[in-house]
Order: C-alpha cells, then structure tokens, then sequence
C-alpha cells in the first residue's frame, strides 16, 4: 500500500469516527476531530465540510451553516464529487429557508437539482425550490411556470409509461386519498371527513399511506370504514401499481410539493381522475391533473397564470377542520392586564418576508406602546435570535417592543400573550390560522394574487370575518390599527371566536363533504362519456 493510499484511509478511519459522534450527538467531539485532521494535513476535504454543514444544522446554528456551505460549495465548485456537492446546496438551500431567505433557497436547490446525479434526487430539489418561491412577495406567475416546466423536464427524463385511462364504470364511485401526512401533522388536521364523513351508500374510499411514523392520529384515521393500504417503503412504480389495482375512480393527491410528496405517481395516470389539494397552496404543474382543490375565496375563477391545472371552487370552503388537540381554555385578552395590545405571529418564520416585517413596523408605530410577539424554533438559538435582531434593525423595527420567543411544547397557551394575530403573505397560515382563531384571537390578513396567498381571507369569511381580510398592504394596515383600538370589540372577539369557528362551515364535515361529493360527481360526469351520477 502507497503512502497515498495509507492516508486516504487514515482519512475514511477519521471521518467515520466523527459520523459515529455525530450520529450519537457527540457534536463538539466530531467537530474537534474534523478540524483536527484538517490542522495536521493541512488540506479541506469535501465530505468533512459537509459533515461539518451537518454538525451546525443539528445545533440549529443556521447563520454559521450557511457560510460554511457558501464556502464549501464556492471552493468545490470544480469537483468531480457532484453528488456530495449536490447535498450540499440542498443544504444551504434549506437553511436559507429557515431564515426566510427564499428567493436564495431557490436558486440553491435549482443549484443542487442541475449538477445532482440521481435523476429522483433532482425531482426533489425542484420540489424543494418550488415551495420556497410561495413565500417571495414578488415572485410572478411565469417564474412560477417556469420552475414546473424544469421538474417536467426532469420527470420526462424518468421515461414513466401511464396506464390506460379506464373508465371504471362501478356501482360505487371508488375515491382514494395518497398522502405521506397521515399523522400529527397540519394535514391530519383536515383529512377526517374524507374517511368518517363520507355516503357509504354511493361511495368506496381507499387510503394510500405512505408516511412511515404512525402516532395516534394515524391510527384515529385507521378505525375509519375505508380500505387502509399501507404503502410505506414503495416506490413510485410501487404507489401506481397499487392504486390502479384499486381501479379508483378519482385520486386526490394530498402533499403537493412538500416533504416525502409522491407526485411522480400521478404521471402513471393510475387513476381514472386525478386532482390535488389540501397539504399544499399552489398548482403542482402537472400535465397529469385534473384539477386543484380551491373555494369561491381562494379562486372566484377557475384558472390562474400561477396554476397549470383548473382549479376547482367548492361553494364555501376547501378545508374543513377538524383537530385532534386538546386546547386550554380561551384566557381573556392580554390588553386588560398589560394595557397595551400584543400583536402577534406564530407562523413558521420562512414566511415572515421583508414586506411583511415593513407592514408590521407601520402598525407598531401606529399603534402607541404596541408589542409584536414572534414564535418559531429559530428564536430558540442565539445564532437565530441574532440573526432576526439585526434584520429588524435593518429594517427599522423597534427591537424594545418585540418578544422572540422558541417553539414550545404549550405553544396554544401562550396565545393567551396575543390579542391581535398578524397574518404572512403570500405565504400564508393554514393551520397556525385556525388555532389562533380556536383560541379566540382574531386574525388579519392580506389577500393576495394567488390560491393560497387568499386562505386566510377563506377562513375569516367563512367564520364571518371577512372584513379582517384586507385588499392592500394599506388597509392591512388600516384594519390591525383599527382593531387594536376597539378594546371592547377584541373582549368579544376572545369570548366568541371558538364557538363562531365550530358554528362556521370549516368545521361541519357534513355540509364540507356534500360539497365535495358533488364536485366529485361533477368531474365523473365532465370527464366520463357514460356517466350521468350524482350524491344519492
């Protein structure tokens, strides 16, 4: 053995020994040996930089992981390692998602999708871009559109064969749901009435799981009286296979372009109709659907420039909520004991763009003493609580009148510190929405030029709010300022929302599904030729 060759080995010897540290969640102790090598051969090497990249997400050190991958990526650019450098954008792509810097995540996972050399790898990267372009303000319609033709391409490259579309023609319409979120996550919030709310009498429904942790949501889900198929583990070709073995009527598609989506299944066209909807905001970009999920708030028409598909408008609401929590009990409004209104956002931070934080300070000027309360894990670190305190600075936030606070466990108890909830655009709360109106704080939002840049304005309309939905950054303004001064109005808000919520269309699984079934008959007979059905 060369000498060479005794040194790469020494090196793969070091290396697995601080991955071993790092998998126990012996940090510092892989970090030390890392650099310990590094010092005594005087060399980087790519995989002890990622390794490194690795040790700082696990410490949530998200400002000193960007610049390590900002370094790694810049110094091995020329690399013949395309796949580590691959994983290493992806990387960055996601931290600068945490810090809500968007528009850069998107070019880091397109970065990592182009040089990536796993065809399925690229899919995911696309995906990974495409949900983070909903959060840039300025993001247009054809930049959309043009990131759903990539992951065409990409997809193209897959050479998928679709089944034959088939008419199924049985006595009950066969509907399937296929989704990775069945558990205690947002979309386990809103899928019971698909499988305890549906007519038996004119309807089949079969469950495609394929998310591998089961809690006890998953398992409330299972008692329902469908066909439950556990798909965990399989691959796409796998996912297909199954579902069209099922001969299912219409397929909705429930991830979109989130974490562990399948929707490279809908190109084997395994169902005789194939929508999406619920776990994601905007189009998928896929020749292969039918139709998206939406309501006459989200989408007054069918079509948008930000869809490939036609979007399909339910009368009232495309959700319908239904939670599995226990909630505390609704304290009164914080204002009566502190005399001055907290606003508030418990939104995922990636959300909170620059022009949201600009709307935010002009309310906080406007209304004297004011706080803002904000709660997401980046403010749990000092690395994060830094980085958000400058960024407010720069942006002329007024650092003495806002309460960083982490994720906690309790996170429902402490909207009893918030009179005044502050919705994000055009990446709005879904879930986060609906706690904060269950918990008896109103919420305004801004209505924005897209499907899911509007459910906040869905949501307040169909609890009778609508008019907390502003149409301009200025009434936004306008609304939360005004809201803030009607003290008696916020007293009545606290002691009325949770039951004005659980009265409102988007918790009655009836009339929800009503609505549905008929959209599901719809398509049946828009796309059937032989078919002439309808809800019995």
């Amino acid at each position: 053995m060369g000498g060479g060759d005794v040194e790469l080995a020494g090196f793969f010897t070091l290396y697995e020994e601080a991955f071993a540290r790092y998998r126990s969640g012996q940090y510092a102790e892989a970090w030390d040996l890392l650099l310990a090598f590094q010092r005594k051969k005087g060399i980087r090497i790519l995989l002890c930089e990622l390794l490194k990249a690795y040790i700082l997400r696990a410490q949530k050190k998200y400002v000193s992981e960007i610049a390590c991958l900002k370094a790694l990526v810049h110094d091995f650019a020329d690399c013949d390692d395309k796949k580590h450098l691959a994983d290493a954008y992806s990387l960055l792509g996601e931290a600068q998602r945490m810090l809500g810097e968007s528009r850069e995540a998107v070019a880091s996972f397109t970065a990592s999708a182009r040089i990536e050399p796993d065809a399925v790898k690229k899919l995911t990267e696309v995906s990974n871009a495409i949900f983070s372009a909903n959060a840039i303000a300025d993001w247009e319609a054809g930049q959309m559109q043009e990131l759903y033709s990539l992951y065409r391409h990409y997809l193209g490259a897959l050479s998928i064969v679709p089944y034959p579309r088939v008419d199924w023609q049985h006595k009950k319409i066969r509907l399937g749901y296929l989704s990775a979120d069945l558990r205690n996550h947002a979309v386990g919030q809103f899928v019971k009435p698909f499988f305890f709310a549906f007519a038996q009498e004119s309807f089949e429904v079969y469950v495609y799981q394929l998310n591998k942790d089961e809690d006890l949501v998953t398992r409330e889900l299972q008692r329902a009286p469908v066909v439950w198929r556990n798909l965990t583990g399989k691959n796409w070709a796998g996912i297909a296979a199954a579902v069209h073995a099922d001969e299912i009527d219409i397929l909705l598609e429930l991830g979109g372009h989130t974490a562990c989506n399948a929707l490279p299944v809908l190109a084997y066209h395994p169902a005789y109709i194939q929508i999406s909807g619920i776990g994601y905001f905007n189009s998928i970009g896929l020749e292969d659907c039918d139709g998206f999920l939406s309501d006459v708030y989200c989408s007054p028409e069918p079509a948008s420039p930000y869809f490939t598909e036609e979007l399909l408008i339910l009368p009232h609401t495309h959700f319908c909520y239904q939670p599995y929590k226990v909630f505390p009990e609704v304290s009164p409004p914080p204002v009566a004991k502190n005399d001055y209104i907290t606003f508030g956002s418990f939104n995922n931070f990636a959300k909170v763009n620059d022009e949201m934080l600009l709307i935010w300070r002009e309310i906080l000027l406007r209304v004297p003493g004011s706080r803002l309360l904000l709660k997401h894990q980046l403010l749990g670190t000092a690395e994060g609580r830094e980085y958000t305190l400058r960024r407010l600075s720069k942006l002329g936030l007024p650092a003495g009148h806002i309460d960083l606070r982490s994720y906690s466990a309790n996170y429902l108890q402490e909207y009893g510190a918030v009179d005044i909830a502050l919705d994000t655009e055009p990446y709005t709360g879904g879930l986060t929405t609906c706690e904060a109106l269950y918990m008896g704080v109103p919420v305004v939002t801004l209505a924005g030029n897209r499907h899911g840049a509007r459910f906040g304005l869905s949501f307040l309309s169909n609890v009778g709010l609508g008019e907390l939905a502003a149409k301009s950054r200025e009434e936004y303004v306008d609304i939360a300022v005004a809201l803030a001064e009607d003290r008696e109005l916020l007293a009545a808000l606290r002691q009325n929302l949770r039951q004005m919520l659980q009265s409102s269309p988007l918790m009655n699984p009836e009339t929800y599904m009503e609505d549905l079934e008929n959209l599901y008959c719809h398509l049946l007979n828009k796309y059937c030729r032989n078919r002439n059905v309808s809800v019995e």
